[in-house]
């Protein structure tokens, strides 16, 4: 199957107008620039599967409480990911996952499932940058609130 993934490589590039993908010598993945984001894809020969990464945006320091709510109720059901996994660490902040078997990977479907998986960072990067802004506001009112008045 490692074969079949990189003969989906070779189409995929022209398809999405970038020059020829190579795969990293040391594992069988390669990482794309797409509309700004770093996409890693990987083959996973164990269960001959594709995975791919994408880091959506850093971590806010403030309003996380309500970043992760608004996550896992993405994730439920998926039916705010269309599909594809939102997840939160410390250490890369807000990444986006999404994996497909390589027996329903073609060069016509290929495409279309990096573009919607792109379409969906780039929507949850604009709803995790909002975040920040949203609990500084909450947090000056709430401080205006608790001052004493004499």
């Amino acid at each position: 199957m490692f074969e079949a993934f990189t003969s989906l490589l070779s189409t995929l590039a022209p398809a999405l107008g970038l020059p020829e993908i190579t795969l990293r010598e040391e594992d069988p993945s390669c990482l794309l620039v797409i509309d700004d984001f770093e996409v890693s894809l990987r083959y996973l020969p164990g269960s001959d599967t594709v995975m791919m990464f994408t880091v959506v945006a850093p971590l806010p320091e403030k309003g996380r409480n309500e970043l992760f709510a608004s996550l896992l109720d993405a994730n439920t059901f998926f039916h705010g990911t269309q599909g594809f996994t939102l997840a939160a660490r410390e250490d890369t902040g807000v990444t986006l996952q999404g994996v497909m078997s390589m027996r329903v990977l073609d060069s016509a479907n290929m495409p279309v499932w990096l573009q919607n998986f792109v379409n969906i960072a780039e929507e949850w990067q604009e709803r995790c940058l909002k975040y920040e802004g949203k609990a500084e506001e909450g947090a000056s009112e709430s401080f205006s609130q608790s001052m004493l008045r004499v």
